[in-house]
């Protein structure tokens, strides 16, 4: 049950972007409301690759704005999650057959160390074959020829990352529901569990992969908003080879990126980018998705010798991207967009986004509330206050 029958918002989800949405709208004065199907955080964002970082291969698709919003967003989570949100290196290995070879790796660590000028981080190294096998002997030395050492950010456990953010709204007089589904949108409200109504200005949908079946339950059609991609993980123990900080592959067979990454005194490795059309509840990692990872650690790593029963967990998620057409799902861009609907001028939906950047992309979404309800929005201090 909730205390107030009128809100100036509901956010509907209470991954991270719900989480962020409902702090910086607390914080600035607004009378919140979260629901929550699950539990806190545990869906989309707890599927994540678990990092904060700049989105290095974002380059590649000229993508010069998203990069230097996520470098600007992971200084300041640094700064104001400093317990949850740690430097993590990052070692890229270039081999002869790589795609990107030693000049076009060293062209992008270098624009990369500029867009995030200011930064607490160390700036990139190149380093030769010898460097590398020394700092890194259990990578496969077959056609290797150096490899670039850049940073990062990790967050461990991003569920945590959810909780304080909504801890804070909490404490700014925020209310939440978790375990509560919303059955109907109105033009006045939501609708949700037994059959309990409530009233808001604005209803905020970031739903993330489930954002089209809240939709559904709107008195008007809208066209469809995601098109997400599967991204699956496997987790392993410590195995023979294993490197000291993150290792970042171009694939053998199919060049996209997978990480090695050190996680929780364990190993973390993924993930995988495949369209997926499915419920998002039923998302599962595939056996196909299992060889694939195993095998392509093992050919970096050969001493790891890794198998299905090295395996200690496996979990996947549905990235909420915009829907595209034909494009390949390495380039669907990982921007966000706030879709406005005519029909219902008081909703909005949130498509895409990632984990590093839901800060500003809450910032944006709050400013837009304000100018929902007639106001000029007061200052964002979510940078400024430390969890």
């Amino acid at each position: 049950m909730v205390r107030a029958s009128r809100f100036d918002v509901i956010i509907i989800g209470g991954g991270i972007n719900g989480a962020g949405i409902a702090r910086d709208a607390a914080m600035r004065g607004l009378k919140v409301l979260l629901i929550e199907k699950g539990e806190l955080g545990c869906a989309t964002t707890s599927a994540s690759t678990r990092l904060i970082h700049g989105g290095l291969r974002y380059l590649e698709h000229f993508e010069f704005g998203l990069v230097r919003e996520s470098l600007r967003e992971r200084e300041i989570l640094l700064r104001i999650a400093p317990n949850l949100v740690k430097a993590l290196g990052m070692t890229i290995p270039i081999y002869k057959q790589s795609k990107r070879g030693r000049l076009t790796i060293r062209a992008g660590m270098t624009l990369y160390d500029l867009l995030s000028s200011g930064k607490s981080l160390p700036s990139h190294q190149m380093l030769s074959r010898a460097e590398t096998l020394e700092r890194w002997p259990g990578l496969n030395p077959e056609g290797l020829v150096g490899s670039a050492l850049y940073y990062d950010a990790q967050v461990e456990f991003p569920e945590r990352l959810v909780l304080e953010n909504v801890r804070s709204a909490r404490e700014y007089g925020a209310e939440v529901l978790t375990h509560t589904r919303v059955t109907g949108l109105r033009v006045s409200g939501v609708e949700f569990g037994q059959k309990q109504f409530v009233e808001a200005a604005v209803i905020i949908n970031a739903a993330g992969p489930w954002i089209d079946l809240v939709l559904e339950h709107a008195p008007v059609q809208s066209p469809k908003l995601i098109g997400g991609t599967k991204g699956s993980h496997i987790i392993v123990a410590l195995f023979p080879g294993a490197p000291a900080n993150a290792i970042y592959l171009e694939a053998r067979s199919n060049g996209r990126p997978i990480f090695i990454i050190p996680w929780n005194k364990l190993y973390l490795i993924g993930t995988t980018d495949v369209r997926f059309e499915g419920d998002p509840d039923e998302v599962r990692c595939e056996p196909w998705e299992i060889d694939y990872l195993l095998s392509e650690t093992n050919l970096a790593l050969p001493a790891a010798q890794l198998t299905h029963d090295s395996i200690i967990e496996t979990y996947s998620g549905v990235r909420p991207l915009p829907v595209t057409g034909d494009k390949d799902e390495q380039s669907i861009t990982r921007r966000h967009f706030i879709r406005e609907h005519p029909q219902l001028p008081n909703l909005l939906s949130i498509v895409g986004g990632k984990l590093t950047t839901y800060r500003s992309l809450s910032e944006e979404c709050v400013d837009l509330i304000f100018r929902k309800l007639g106001k000029n929005p007061p200052p964002c201090n979510t940078d400024k206050i430390a969890f």
